[in-house]
């Protein structure tokens, strides 16, 4: 009997070891999928990544092409502006200028407005261009290094030079694209597997933005003025990131002097509306709260979250819709008249004892003499 009591004790023994081990393997795994998930999301894009995102664009002049990738970090503003210019597509020009002003967007998606087929290409791929936004906050450097590899490929191909429209030059090493005239801006329509040549990350195919031509042309220019060809946003290629102008050209005297100066670029979270960023670095950077994260957090505490306000209004309606009608309002209803006299009740004598042997007071003086004679009598046979 003992060895049976001691066999059974060392298997429950081992039972509970094993689900313990089990469970401190199962928590190791989860914890372990959470940090490749989390590394996956603040690892940097590839190279082929961002060669899949940049290539329908490299190709745009500077500083179109640094109004998109500014832009890109808004897309809510950029669905905002697309609608109005869809709704407003006759505004040209000044008219447009002055139509924008009363809007609280982004310069960079003002001077996109400009452009309605480049501004309606980010709406409608608004994942892509969500995608670019993300990769420009996180890596600005890395955005305008694709850059510069796809340009030199597109040179190599023989498919990147000057023509009517635009300007390529080379400064400090980088292959810059300007404007033919500095108030026209003309943008390229090229496929990419033109352009570049057979693509080399096949895993990784070039984004198709619109529906591309056979091979290169350019679209009608369009007159932006000489602020936004001056570069408001401005590629600095040797620092790789973007710069703003401080102060535009000015006139001194009635005569153009050059007096602009350039830091870099920073992202306004106000402009962002609530949207998340894809990065846990880039949410840390700009104050975003990881909700994804506090929502598990709070659920693991044994919270529950709170309806939004829209769910609230459903559940309210509902009640209300299942409410009995009401037969009028309270000062509708019908209230008795006080003025009318209301009958006397008439109380019925209460069954009592009392009630079938007169006054209560005669009742109690027969049952006091019936007491005494009881008393005498007893007291005369004790006697005897």
């Amino acid at each position: 009997m003992k060895s049976c009591k001691y066999l059974l004790r060392g298997f429950v023994y081992l039972v509970v070891l094993s689900l313990c081990f089990s469970h401190c393997a199962l928590a190791q795994a989860q914890n372990s999928s959470e940090a490749s998930n989390q590394a996956a999301q603040s690892a940097p894009f590839n190279e082929a990544e961002l060669a899949q995102l940049l290539a329908p664009v490299a190709l745009y002049p500077d500083p179109l092409l640094m109004q998109m990738f500014v832009a890109s970090t808004y897309p809510l503003e950029i669905v905002e502006a697309a609608r109005f210019m869809r709704k407003h597509s006759n505004l040209k020009d000044d008219a447009l200028d002055q139509a924008l002003k009363d809007k609280k967007w982004d310069v960079s998606v003002k001077s996109l407005c400009h452009f309605p087929t480049v501004l309606d290409a980010m709406d409608k791929n608004l994942e892509a261009t969500k995608e670019l936004g993300d990769a420009f906050l996180k890596n600005q450097k890395a955005i305008l290094s694709m850059v510069q590899e796809l340009r030199a490929k597109a040179r190599e191909k023989g498919n990147l030079k000057t023509t009517e429209e635009q300007k390529v030059v080379e400064k400090d090493t980088a292959i810059v694209i300007e404007p033919a005239r500095p108030d026209v801006i003309y943008v390229p329509s090229y496929n990419c597997s033109y352009v570049y040549g057979p693509w080399w990350y096949p895993a990784y195919p070039p984004y198709v933005w619109y529906p591309p031509p056979p091979r290169y042309r350019f679209v009608a220019g369009v007159v932006v003025g000489a602020a936004l060809s001056h570069s408001w946003y401005h590629a600095n290629w040797t620092r790789g990131r973007v710069d703003v102008n401080i102060n535009r050209n000015i006139n001194v005297n009635g005569k153009p002097r050059e007096n602009v100066r350039r830091q870099a670029w920073q992202h306004n979270p106000e402009h962002r509306r609530g949207v998340a960023y894809n990065s846990p670095q880039v949410r840390k950077k700009y104050g975003q709260a990881d909700h994804a994260a506090m929502k598990k957090n709070l659920t693991s505490r044994g919270y529950t979250p709170r309806m939004n306000q829209q769910s609230r209004e459903a559940i309210k309606k509902q009640q209300q819709a299942n409410r009995p009608a009401k037969q009028g309002t309270r000062n509708a209803r019908q209230r008795p008249n006080r003025n009318v006299s209301r009958p006397q009740r008439t109380q019925t004598p209460r069954s009592s004892s009392f009630s079938t042997s007169g006054s209560r007071a005669q009742t109690y003086r027969s049952s006091r003499r019936g007491r005494t004679s009881r008393r005498g009598s007893g007291r005369r046979g004790r006697r005897r």
